[in-house]
């Protein structure tokens, strides 16, 4: 603005310079794109999982099966039980994964991290990572349970879905405890 020829600079930074000035954590920076590199393969390997068909994905249920009735004969389990144990189990996974991503990326750069921005009057940084946690695991248990409608001999359920979400909230809520 000019006002009597003299320049009045703004008081709002300008966003591009700031970013240069912006301090990086090289070890953060490393430790987030491993951890999401991680994040992206365990989402692959789901992936794959729910890609086998139907007689496949018995066939790894059933030998699975047989080798802990083998070695652990002492453990009254069934295939089905198996089977509901393996979704908690690795979506559990993705969502512990997803949330030291979440958080670690955070950690970058504190000048723009999420405890400097305005939301932060509504939740702690942990919080939000969860919920952030939590949005990504279950749209993704979702979006596999519906892949699986266009695999043979395979079928999507929200049964299904609702074990995939026991294994992220059980992670999440253990991750709030130990972390709050």
């Amino acid at each position: 603005m000019k006002r009597d020829n003299i320049v009045i600079m703004s008081e709002e930074p300008n966003f591009k310079t700031e970013l240069h000035r912006k301090d990086i954590n090289a070890i953060y920076l490393i430790i987030s794109i491993i951890l999401w590199l991680l994040l992206t393969l365990w989402i692959i390997e789901i992936f794959k999982l729910s890609s086998e068909t139907g007689s496949d994905s018995s066939t790894r249920s059933n030998s699975l099966y047989a080798y802990i009735t083998y070695y652990f004969n002492f453990i009254e389990v069934t295939e089905e039980i198996l089977r509901k144990f393996a979704h908690i189990f690795e979506f559990s996974v993705l969502a512990l994964l997803a949330f030291f991503a979440v958080s670690t990326t955070n950690k970058i750069s504190p000048k723009v991290a999420y405890s400097e921005s305005r939301m932060k009057l509504i939740k702690s940084d942990n919080e939000m990572f969860i919920l952030i946690s939590l949005w990504i695991s279950t749209l993704y248990a979702i979006l596999d349970e519906y892949h699986q409608l266009f695999v043979d001999g395979r079928h999507g359920t929200i049964v299904d879905v609702g074990f995939d979400l026991i294994g992220i909230v059980m992670i999440l809520l253990i991750i709030r405890v130990v972390f709050s």
